[in-house]
């Protein structure tokens, strides 16, 4: 089996993480696996690039600056499209399966992506497509993150903001909502098959292109992750106050961290100690410890073992690694409510709280954490959860899948 993951990034963000897992895992199974990406920070090569074999930096540099700097008054990519893989793709002995990911944020013209799978196809009849939906971009006018905003269900008539990701300056999000979803009703015609992570996500897909159009398949931790829990010994009780994490890429973005919880959670001065890891922390005190954007995911694992809690408080992630991940490691996950954490919580037996719940809970310790999201004990919970996000179970669904289309 020939096998080609598409994502924006190489190794930044959930998305990425999902496909360069699945593209690992496959050639550790003896299968052909390549992954294209758009461009790393800047328009460059990914630092990532050399760390990982059979990959591949597929936009040039100002492609993808011309479409950030354009973006903001179109509303959609102008530029880039996949037709220098077009002989590659054709001329690869036997089937081929195209996976896409993320496929918006500077990186492609939708439209070109498009003629080129219908190209594709006319050409080599055995060529399958996937295209796993890591946000809601399939289903809005521009927005990747809906952020509670349902102006989606009639066309984005009207955004109430201009500043959600990607941002902004003129909304012709409602103008360019009936094309979009055209293309998409194109890629169905040619058969291509649509995965998310997570339900909510497929039932608004499902509710635009037709009943059962989206399948779910989760996510599950990655390669580097899983070598990491087999040599990680869970720390079970932690001195002093009750550490408490919150992780996220920007940490001022309100979407990903809710800047009033945590400005709640540092108010409680002496009996908490909150930990930060990500770029930009506006949270600073004596109870507060800023670690900075942690590029090891070694690292990050051992301060997060480290941890009594970690707190999630997002409003726009779809089905959430570092959940999974802080699950996996037997730290628990204080979330506050959102589709995402309760679906993925609900894997494993645990559930969501409100912001004064959250606040109660994070001046306990992990086994009294553990015992209220979970309702039983730390060893327990840990079990459970390392079978639940297994990254391998997620491949073998994936490859299960490529062979029944």
């Amino acid at each position: 089996m020939n096998i080609l993951q598409f994502n924006v990034r190489l190794a930044e963000g959930g998305a990425a993480g999902v496909a360069l897992d699945l593209h690992q895992r496959a050639l550790q199974k003896g299968m052909q696996s390549r992954f294209i990406y758009g461009y790393g920070k800047g328009g460059k090569k990914s630092v990532s690039h050399d760390n990982y074999p059979q990959v591949y930096k597929q936009t040039p540099r100002l492609t993808s600056v011309a479409n950030l700097a354009l973006f903001r008054l179109f509303n959609r990519d102008v530029f880039g499209n996949l037709n220098n893989l077009y002989r590659t793709v054709t001329r690869t002995q036997g089937p081929v399966v195209l996976h896409f990911h993320v496929m918006h944020s500077y990186w492609l013209n939708f439209a070109e992506l498009v003629a080129f799978c219908q190209k594709v196809k006319a050409h080599k009849s055995d060529v399958t497509l996937v295209w796993t939906l890591h946000d809601h971009w399939s289903v809005t006018g521009r927005c990747a993150f809906t952020d509670g905003c349902e102006g989606w269900k009639e066309n984005c008539r009207k955004c109430p903001t201009l500043s959600n990701y990607p941002p902004v300056k003129v909304d012709r999000a409602h103008l360019l909502a009936n094309h979009k979803r055209q293309l998409f009703n194109d890629m169905l015609a040619l058969g291509c098959q649509f995965i998310s992570p997570s339900q909510h996500v497929a039932d608004a897909f499902n509710s635009l292109y037709g009943a059962g159009r989206c399948n779910i398949i989760n996510n599950g931790i990655d390669v580097a992750t899983e070598a990491i829990l087999a040599e990680l010994v869970p720390v079970k009780a932690t001195e002093g106050k009750p550490k408490i994490a919150v992780v996220a890429h920007d940490l001022r973005y309100d979407g990903k961290t809710n800047q009033q919880l945590m400005r709640d959670i540092m108010a409680l001065s002496d009996r908490v100690e909150l930990h930060t890891f990500g770029k930009f922390s506006p949270f600073a005190g004596q109870n507060v410890v800023n670690h900075g954007f942690l590029t090891d995911k070694r690292q990050l694992m051992s301060e997060l073992n480290q941890m009594d809690a970690l707190v999630f408080s997002s409003r726009v992630d779809n089905y959430p690694l570092i959940l999974c991940e802080a699950l996996s490691i037997g730290v628990p996950v204080i979330a506050t409510h959102s589709d995402a954490a309760r679906e993925v919580l609900q894997k494993s037996g645990g559930k969501t709280f409100n912001e004064q719940e959250a606040l109660q809970l994070v001046q306990c310790r992990k086994a009294d954490i553990a015992q209220a999201v979970f309702g039983e004990s730390l060893d327990a919970f840990s079990a459970r959860s390392r079978q639940a996000y297994s990254g391998q179970q997620m491949l073998e669904e994936y490859v299960s899948f490529y062979q029944s289309l």
